[in-house]
């Protein structure tokens, strides 16, 4: 009596077939290239420029505490977190970066979130005017609202540079914190991000079942609490979507700090 006979694959074609499984459908190519795309584009520069970091480049400091000039060494990263001048190039700017970065969210958030607010649960003037005019201020580069701030306020008495126009004008002189550093930085930043916070809030508040407000101020409950138990919670996703777009963009601007005076990691490593 004949045994019947059992048939194997080899590995490789099985793993050939899961591949030819997965390439046969569109959506997984597409993912695919995609996929080297993004990792082509940010994890390779990436990569690159830490590497970079390791390695000895003739004529320079690394090249002149190691007293070679090629190969790598972790004299760099000594020389940044150890160095006499640890606090001036590192420390007081990444300190500065943070804050701008926190302050910038908090700015947004309130002015695009309280538009937000405004333009689609209340029954504001002009709300499509506005609602599109409010784009403006990211459409619009960094730099530019930047020297906005400056042309108002800005004064030769403080700044040692020309009279903007409330001091052209008005005579009126700010105080420096007002006119460079954090504070306006943060302000300026603030504006120019608030269109994220007031797209994607508004998108919750124009989505938003208000079954359970109508349900809150029929039970009489007062506004705050409906505020904090009601409507904050459901546009927290919005807010920490916000929040991650916004710190990560502040965290890397140049433009701003630049022009209004405050020295972060971005402005010091360029300079």
């Amino acid at each position: 009596m004949n045994q019947p006979t059992t048939l194997r694959a080899s590995r490789s074609g099985i793993v050939w077939n899961k591949i030819v499984t997965f390439l046969s459908k569109p959506h997984n190519v597409i993912l695919l290239l995609m996929g080297i795309v993004v990792t082509v584009t940010t994890i390779a520069p990436v990569v690159a420029i830490v590497e970079d970091t390791f390695k000895i480049h003739p004529g320079t400091i690394d090249a002149h505490l190691t007293g070679q000039v090629s190969g790598y060494t972790l004299v760099n990263y000594i020389d940044l977190f150890t160095s006499n001048l640890a606090k001036t190039n590192l420390w007081s700017p990444l300190l500065n970066t943070l804050y701008l970065a926190v302050g910038t969210c908090v700015v947004s958030i309130l002015f695009g979130g309280v538009f937000a607010f405004l333009v689609t649960r209340t029954n504001l003037a002009w709300r499509k005017y506005l609602s599109s005019i409010f784009i403006f201020p990211y459409i619009m580069p960094q730099w530019t609202l930047a020297v906005v701030w400056q042309n108002l306020f800005d004064s030769n008495a403080v700044t040692g540079t020309s009279n903007g126009l409330l001091a052209a004008t008005l005579g009126i002189h700010m105080p420096l914190w007002w006119c460079k550093g954090l504070f306006p930085s943060l302000v300026v930043l603030g504006l120019h991000y608030a269109p994220f916070a007031y797209i994607l809030i508004g998108g919750i508040f124009r989505n938003m079942d208000a079954n359970l407000e109508e349900a809150a101020t029929i039970l009489d409950t007062p506004k705050w609490k409906t505020m904090c138990k009601i409507t904050l919670p459901m546009v927290k996703p919005a807010i920490l979507s916000t929040i991650l777009l916004v710190f990560g963009s502040s965290m890397g601007s140049y433009p701003v700090p630049h022009y209004l005076g405050l020295t972060t990691l971005s402005t010091k490593y360029v300079s």
